[in-house]
């Protein structure tokens, strides 16, 4: 297994460089300092008991906004630096093959994100177990692996976008252009769809919206996770009943927005080997 090699060197790679210790720090800053200020907002404004499930839906939003970011920052490079230094010459030597190159590489960047995410959420659990009145556990570690998830994916997409393109500019254009259509500018594509069809941007407030519309709307992979946090985490009926059909088909299920977020995991990289498996190095 010559990627595992190329996946530990990545990983000692980013120890050695301290970027390692500098997500550690970001993630535990983030995650323990939400759990705190979360019990400061709590205690001024109209109280009430402060619950492990509560920090949760406050994390969602910067969740999905600070993990995809990072985790193609820490990534976009990672075949495309190789290539535009001529590194990849010596990489790809023998028994290295380009397959190994990319899946070494999304496994030893996507072990970077996850001890630092794993790392921060332990903090955070903590904090939570100290300070708050009721701790979740199930809900809890259910939110962590899907954040997880979410980092890792997020990174194996940043790997795979890389191996498309020789130019680190190009790579860095690429994972921000990314980003910008799933992650901002999405939404236009289900309200677009919808206009063409009813004559409006959108489902009126009190409406509920068509499951077309929904599905379109989570495709991006931070859509995906949010929509699985929400639906497998307890405790959320009412929001959850706002958002989503009473008996949704099978496509708007938790397990479907699962699937949803494996398939990134899978398919960007499979995509980014293809490109890179043809190119004259």
């Amino acid at each position: 297994m010559s990627w595992a090699a190329i996946a530990k060197k990545d990983f000692q790679d980013a120890a050695r460089s301290k970027a390692l210790w500098a997500l550690t720090a970001l993630f535990v800053l983030f995650m323990a300092g939400a759990a705190y200020v979360y019990t400061l907002l709590q205690s001024g404004g109209q109280g009430g008991e402060l619950e492990a499930l509560g920090l949760i839906f406050l994390l969602l939003t910067p969740v999905t906004w600070l993990i995809p970011l990072t985790a193609l920052v820490m990534s976009h490079k990672a075949i495309a630096g190789e290539v535009e230094s001529g590194s990849a010459k010596f990489l790809l030597s023998l028994p290295h093959s380009r397959r190994d190159a990319v899946v070494g590489k999304v496994v030893g960047r996507s072990a970077v994100m996850t001890v630092s995410i794993v790392v921060g959420l332990v903090v955070a659990a903590v904090v939570t177990f100290v300070l708050y009145d009721t701790f979740d556990f199930g809900a809890y570690v259910g939110f962590s692996a899907l954040t997880v998830l979410l980092g890792v994916l997020y990174t194996a997409i940043g790997v795979g976008l890389s191996a498309t393109t020789k130019s680190t500019g190009r790579a860095t254009i690429i994972a921000a252009g990314f980003f910008v259509v799933f992650e901002l500018a999405w939404q236009l594509v289900p309200a677009g769809v919808y206009y063409v069809l009813n004559g409006s941007f959108g489902p009126r407030m009190a409406g509920q919206p068509p499951e077309w519309y929904i599905l379109l709307t989570r495709i991006p992979p931070s859509e995906a996770f949010t929509s699985a946090v929400l639906q497998f985490l307890p405790g959320n009926s009412t929001l959850v009943a706002a958002l989503f059909p009473q008996n949704p088909p099978v496509f708007l299920t938790e397990w479907a927005a699962l699937a949803t977020m494996l398939l990134w995991l899978v398919v960007v990289p499979v995509l980014g080997y293809a490109v890179f498996e043809r190119a004259d190095l």
